[in-house]
């Protein structure tokens, strides 16, 4: 059954265990995204973060609850949809190109339409003179900066991430935080995001979703209507918005 209500993510009352049932991860989790919107997700290490991305990513199932892309519900992967891991996904044995490549040739996609998209996407993220390169040869930010230009190359209206830029230095992450500002204004991206950075989830979230500890449930939704912009940093009110999400981090 086909639902309307103008969110592209709805969720509702999401149950998800594993080990046959012996184990709760997700203990009622709801929340909705609108078109262009973003969230980002913090919690204890362990406690369904990670577990809520692949159910929405249509890669693994759930015990119970509705989960709507759309207004459709989700019955598997969705063409729409790209998910962006922690470890970079990227194939050692590929080039750089072959990598953004990758999405795009599985989809059947003209060699010279993935050239021209490639191209593109890698001057846009500065990694042009790196196209013919193996992923060894690269540093952990432009590694990240690959794997978003494979994800952009099959057009999505959706990108989920996954602690996308917790291996890197202070400088890098913020820069592929403002790139990633950048990206989602430009390609309309409806975003998630886990995180163990409070400062980074009221940078990036329009929402910040707080979980608690496992079988994790939504302690708060915090709005945050001035994320978005790469001076929000130097703000008192991005200074306020991070001690209001600690609080609630805090709270038993």
């Amino acid at each position: 059954m086909r639902v309307n209500n103008g969110a592209v993510i709805q969720v509702r009352s999401l149950y998800k265990k594993f080990n046959a049932g012996t184990l709760a991860v997700l203990d009622n989790v709801s929340f909705s995204l609108e078109d262009g919107e973003s969230m980002a997700v913090i919690g204890p290490s362990g406690c369904g973060k990670t577990t809520l991305l692949y159910i929405l990513a249509g890669l693994i199932s759930y015990a119970r609850g509705t989960v709507m892309i759309k207004g459709d519900p989700l019955k598997g992967p969705l063409r729409n949809t790209a998910f962006i891991l922690q470890d970079f996904g990227l194939l050692p044995w590929k080039t750089v190109r072959q990598n953004v490549c990758l999405g795009m040739k599985l989809r059947g996609v003209s060699k010279e339409k993935e050239r021209i998209i490639c191209d593109s996407l890698l001057e846009t993220m500065g990694l042009s003179q790196y196209r013919d390169c193996y992923p060894a040869r690269l540093s952990g930010g432009e590694k990240q900066r690959i794997a978003i230009a494979r994800a952009l190359a099959l057009k999505p209206d959706i990108l989920l991430m996954d602690e996308p830029f917790s291996s890197l230095d202070t400088f890098t992450t913020e820069t592929l935080q403002d790139t990633l500002l950048e990206i989602k204004a430009v390609h309309h991206l409806t975003m998630i995001i886990v995180t163990h950075s409070i400062e980074e989830a009221v940078f990036l979230g329009d929402k910040i979703m707080v979980m608690s500890q496992r079988p994790a449930h939504v302690k708060a939704i915090v709005p945050n209507s001035q994320a978005g912009y790469s001076s929000y940093r130097s703000d008192e009110m991005f200074f306020a918005a991070c001690r209001k999400v600690r609080k609630v981090v805090e709270q038993p």
